[in-house]
């Protein structure tokens, strides 16, 4: 069947430009027997991917396929069939349908979101349970599939809302890209199926297909997506997960294992749901990479196959000659990753950007000289260290951005004081510089992630922001933060210097590296902020006000040199004012010529809440009060159970532990992640390869 449909797909790309996703997309919905709409503007070749797949089915006569394009003006007639003379005068309202649409295997509706009440109603019954109310008859519905086109998707439109969820699968098709426009202009003709899915072909995955089995792994993947989408988007109406559309899913699912020969799903079936679980194209985007995410969490290097599809190379080098990495292939394309799971969700992001959405400079830029129009789907691309500088003009717009490059910045003898109203998606990369901060300010209703910086803070000040999987080897924030939510980010000192004021923060860490030395950690603005002046240094922050701070670690991989005695250390914050503090952890940390100001905290003020917070034993508790010091940890105990089931540590998503340094490490972080434990190589072998870009690799549908 594999080969079958591999070679299948050969033939429907026959004289086709940049559609072999869209058709990939189409016939595996048709095999599973689903619905698929087509998006995208006037003359992208909807209809004709509708033909071709229909093409592919050996059909036993001539009216299997059914094609009409919809208006306003449309009526039942035209798309069910006329009214039965004879019927009508036996007092019997019936309708001829044979030819017409509730008759054949595979239709295509042209502007499906124009139908009328009437054929609307009609539609509902006929893609959900494949029946046809014929009169006072329920006529059962041959129907393979149904593949529908728009120019675009309904908006405000609550009447549409229940067609559009009979649509499964949800598929862009977008005009070519300039450099394949010549491609266009070479003369060819229409395809001649030699090897069409037979009824036989459809019996065979019909009854094959309730035996695939879905591993626990592959099922805890579905189920953190599903909860993962439910909270991305539990403020967005627009956007819901239904149980029906979970059984459907896991079907298509299953029929790609099917077609692929597996008796169980992999983690390439699971990267198919980018295209099920949207309802508006501006969450696109949004689902893929909350998807990609996921995957590459559950993703680890594994024995490279003895032979994969097309014997493409696994490996080659990098623009250095030296460093061999991993390489991503697909049926038409091929995107370079990195060597560590973490990367692979991120170059799979950029394929998936690049293949997806148009990027074709100033013919899609909202500012001059960009590449994108600034939107969630299709975010301004960052890919040097100009267009790094040039935020400091349209910074503050409220657009999306993605890094596509690693930035150095050492270039730069003036820095830019750059202010961010807008979306900052680092994509895995870093950036590079020598001191100061990459924003002046990140403004209310903004957003930064997967961000790694070297000798910078992220920013001076934050407000109203979320910011998540980021990393810097100073202080993260170099002064102040209000309003925020701050999630799985990391820092070589402080979290945030100073003041925190109505945040939460949550699986943050502050690691402080071996010969750790404060004043070349904290930053340039650092001896301005608490340390100089205070003579104090703190985990999370100097001050917490009416804020939340949990499941936090703070530790060192060496020893902590704080230059004088009078410094103090502080694990967590030294003023706790109307804030809450719950399920941190205070791993060793080696102070040389310092004191411990609190392990915990020192002042408690306003009826704060400190519960369920830890330090291991080895660091001197000062107060003789568990809140504020925490409670004791022997070394022994100082382990993944007691972070998992007694702290209550999230160790499928987020954390993951490292025997070497025994503590939790955060999965991904920044840019180059390395995997943490031992057993997980941190650099690819010649006999080892990523487990998820293998099995992308020999999944045909991808």
């Amino acid at each position: 069947m594999k080969q079958k449909i591999l070679a299948l797909l050969n033939e429907l790309n026959h004289g086709l430009v940049e559609r072999e996703q869209t058709l990939q997309t189409a016939l595996l919905t048709v095999l599973a027997g689903e619905n698929l709409v087509l998006i995208g503007p006037p003359g992208t070749g909807k209809s004709l991917i509708a033909r071709r797949i229909a093409e592919s089915f050996a059909h036993e006569n001539d009216n299997s396929y059914f094609e009409y394009l919809l208006t306003k003006f449309s009526t039942p007639e035209e798309i069910f069939g006329p009214l039965s003379i004879s019927e009508l005068k036996a007092d019997r309202f019936k309708r001829n349908t044979a030819g017409y649409l509730p008759s054949v295997k595979i239709a295509f509706l042209d502007e499906i979101f124009k139908a009328s009440s009437s054929i609307l109603n009609a539609l509902l019954t006929i893609l959900n349970e494949r029946l046809y109310h014929n009169g006072a008859t329920a006529q059962k519905v041959p129907l393979q599939a149904l593949i529908a086109a728009s120019n675009e998707l309904p908006t405000d439109q609550e009447e549409l809302n229940a067609l559009y969820d009979r649509f499964l699968v949800r598929s862009f098709v977008d005009y070519v890209r300039d450099e394949n426009l010549l491609r266009l202009f070479e003369h060819t003709e229409e395809p001649n199926v030699q090897t069409p899915i037979t009824a036989d072909d459809l019996a065979h995955i019909k009854n094959t297909v309730q035996g695939v089995t879905i591993p626990p792994e592959i099922a805890e993947v579905i189920q953190t997506i599903w909860i993962a989408h439910k909270d991305s988007f539990k403020e967005d109406r627009r956007e819901y997960l239904s149980d029906r559309r979970l059984k459907k899913v896991l079907h298509l699912l299953r029929v790609s294992a099917v077609t692929n020969g597996r008796s169980e799903l992999d983690l390439s079936d699971v990267l198919l749901l980018k295209d099920c679980l949207w309802n508006h194209q501006e969450n696109a985007l949004k689902v893929r990479e909350l998807i990609l995410k996921t995957l590459q969490r559950y993703s680890r290097l594994v024995p490279k196959q003895a032979a994969l599809e097309n014997d493409l190379p696994l490996y080659e080098f990098d623009d250095d000659g030296k460093t061999l990495i991993p390489v991503l292939h697909s049926l038409h394309s091929r995107a370079r990753l990195a060597p560590t799971p973490t990367n692979v969700g991120a170059s799979l992001a950029r394929e998936t950007l690049s293949r997806e959405t148009k990027k074709t400079g100033q013919l899609n830029a909202k500012e001059r000289g960009y590449k994108g129009l600034g939107t969630a789907e299709d975010p301004i691309l960052i890919e040097n260290v100009q267009d790094l500088m040039g935020l400091d003009g349209i910074g503050q717009k409220g657009y999306y951005f993605l890094q596509t490059a690693d930035i150095d910045c050492t270039v730069i003898t003036t820095w830019s004081d750059i202010n961010l109203q807008g979306h900052y998606d680092g994509g895995g990369h870093f950036v590079q510089y020598q001191r100061g901060a990459l924003f002046q300010g990140i403004q209310a209703k903004s957003s930064v992630k997967n961000l790694e910086l070297r000798g910078l803070n992220l920013a001076k000040n934050v407000a109203g922001s979320h910011i998540e999987w980021c990393k810097s080897d100073k202080s993260l924030i170099n002064d102040n933060a209000t309003d925020c939510t701050i999630t799985a980010c990391q820092s070589g000192s402080s979290l945030i210097l100073n003041m925190v004021k109505n945040c939460t923060i949550r699986d943050c860490s502050l690691v402080m590296y071996e010969e750790f030395d404060i004043f070349s950690s904290i930053g340039s603005f650092g001896f301005f902020g608490g340390v100089s002046k205070d003579r104090n240094l703190d985990g999370i922050s100097r001050t917490l006000a009416n804020s939340t701070v949990e499941r936090c670690l703070v530790t060192g991989e060496g020893e902590v040199d704080l230059h004088d005695y009078d410094y103090k250390f502080y694990g967590v914050t030294r003023t706790c004012d109307a804030s809450t503090i719950r399920q941190c952890a205070i791993g060793r940390v080696e102070l040389k010529d310092a004191g411990w100001g609190g392990r915990i905290t020192n002042d408690i003020k306003n009826n704060s809440t400190l519960e369920n917070n830890i330090s291991i034993d080895s660091n001197p508790a000062t107060q003789n009060d568990e809140k504020k010091d925490g409670k004791s940890i022997s070394p022994a105990l100082f382990n993944q159970r007691y972070f998992e089931h007694t702290l209550g540590w999230d160790f499928q998503s987020v954390w993951q532990w490292d025997d070497q340094k025994n503590h939790p490490v955060l999965r991904s972080v920044g840019a180059n992640a390395k995997a943490a434990s031992p057993a997980k190589p941190t650099a690819p072998q010649a006999d080892t390869v990523d487990l998820l870009t293998q099995q992308i690799h020999a999944n045909i549908w991808l």
